[in-house]
């Protein structure tokens, strides 16, 4: 009889990671890889409300009058007395206030205080009468 010549490394088993191992790796870079963007990219937020002059200069005092914001708005023309939602990034909080440098002016929302505002849709020829 004869015998089937063999190299002598009988069973050595499987070598390298396994099939679960790699996509372990994967996922875990995915992972990584995720939350270092996300912490890397500089989130913008939208607030909005009546621009008002201040010492400051420009501050918006939001919806509810629950904060306010001195804005800078290098290349974005606002005017006083008007109601804006801009979009920005916040600053630090300093004595009240916060800093808000705006990036897009995303809407003008006309002047602040009028009845549109308050909920009421009265015709032109009605406004200012008797409300």
């Amino acid at each position: 009889m004869s015998r089937a010549q063999t190299s002598g490394f009988s069973d050595l088993g499987h070598i390298g990671p396994s099939n679960a191992q790699i996509v372990g790796i994967f996922v875990g870079a995915g992972i990584v890889i995720g939350v270092v963007v996300y912490l890397a990219v500089p989130k913008h937020k939208t607030i909005e409300g009546c621009v008002q002059t201040s010492d400051a200069g420009l501050q918006l005092m939001s919806e509810q009058g629950e904060q306010t914001y001195v804005l800078r708005a290098n290349s974005i023309t606002l005017q006083p007395g008007r109601r804006f939602r801009l979009k920005g990034k916040q600053g630090k909080k300093k004595s009240g206030t916060r800093d808000f440098q705006v990036t897009k002016l995303l809407k003008d929302e006309g002047l602040c205080g009028e009845p549109s505002q308050l909920g009421l849709d009265l015709p032109l020829t009605d406004r200012g009468k008797g409300l």
